[in-house]
């Protein structure tokens, strides 16, 4: 289930804002993107000359909850530390939200269960935290650094979706209650996006019950629920998504979402516009780096890099989560 919804349910964010369909399936893209680059590609083999492609790794193939993956790829995509905030988290109750926007407290086991205590090797100042300030600073960076950062600015649509991505899971999308919470969330930071004003840093500033499109979208969702547990396999699980996306946009833009083009889309362009050889030659070099593929790995780098920077600020010099996505990668 969460791996579509960082796909499905960012594209349905942005049509419940009313962002124009081919932008907010763009920005979906770039938040499923993550989803696809947790396991090593190892069969990529693209080089150009002597310089070589080295996919960003948003995730490791190992399971075990200890293991940080190569260049702590967990720490930065999956458990995005809140430095402190996790014992706050504990202290006080998570919020939810009704129909009319932000309501009680959730009860005791349910806002357990969204705290992420997770990757246990780590100190607790540096565990993960349902909508944390700094995840909600993670984002502010791109708004503020699209005015006046060259290189964020190139790329800021693929940085923002790199980032929704980790943002999103920051709750733990398993349990339904907290993917619902993820998707007001998604609606927020996106309206903070579309109208270039940087998220509040605490409190909720929602606005969302004003909005019908969005509350209707909501209340679907929360339905879902009721099918999604009685669904025996992903494809399926799959088909409601898209039914539901169908419900609010063109039917020809929602049966693009199939399995099969969402996971290939950005290779097939990079292997088109860099005019990618059977060996893995890129012949095309300028063209490649035109592609959603280079700009999600290029915008990946920058936050892996980031990320770094935040911890070494922070004291942690053990942890080093930047990753090079190869030679070839190079400003555009």
């Amino acid at each position: 289930m969460n791996s579509l919804f960082h796909f499905y349910g960012t594209y349905l964010a942005g049509l419940a804002l009313n962002i124009e369909p081919k932008s907010a399936r763009r920005l979906a893209k770039y938040a499923g993107q993550g989803v696809l680059q947790r396991m090593p590609q190892v069969t990529l083999n693209w080089h150009c000359d002597s310089a070589y492609i080295t996919p960003v790794q948003t995730g490791c193939a190992d399971n075990d909850i200890d293991s940080f993956g190569p260049a702590y790829c967990k720490l930065a995509f999956s458990h995005l530390p809140a430095f402190g905030e996790y014992e706050e988290g504990m202290r006080n109750p998570v919020l939810s939200f009704g129909e009319a926007g932000l309501s009680s407290p959730m009860p005791g086991r349910l806002a357990e269960m969204l705290i992420k205590p997770q990757l246990n090797r780590l100190p607790t100042f540096l565990l993960c935290q349902p909508d944390s300030r700094f995840s909600r600073s993670m984002l502010n960076d791109v708004i503020f650094k699209s005015l006046y950062h060259n290189e964020v600015r190139q790329m800021s649509e693929a940085l923002f979706g790199c980032r929704l991505y980790v943002y999103q899971s920051t709750w733990p999308l398993s349990h339904w209650p907290s993917l619902c919470q993820s998707w007001l969330a998604t609606c927020y930071a996106l309206e903070c996006w579309q109208h270039n004003k940087p998220l509040k840093l605490t409190g909720n500033d929602w606005q969302m019950h004003k909005n019908a499109r969005v509350q209707a979208i909501y209340r679907r969702l929360c339905a879902l629920y009721s099918q999604m547990i009685k669904t025996p396999n992903c494809i399926s699980r799959e088909r409601l998504w898209t039914s539901l996306l169908g419900e609010y946009t063109m039917p020809v833009l929602a049966g693009k979402g199939s399995t099969t083009s969402r996971e290939t889309a950005f290779l097939e362009q990079a292997r088109r516009y860099g005019q990618i050889t059977k060996s893995g030659r890129i012949r095309a070099l300028s063209q490649f780096k035109e592609s959603y593929w280079y700009k999600f790995n290029h915008a990946a780098a920058y936050h892996c890099n980031w990320l770094s920077r935040q911890l070494h600020h922070r004291g942690f010099t053990q942890f080093d989560t930047r990753q090079y996505p190869g030679s070839a990668f190079v400003s555009p």
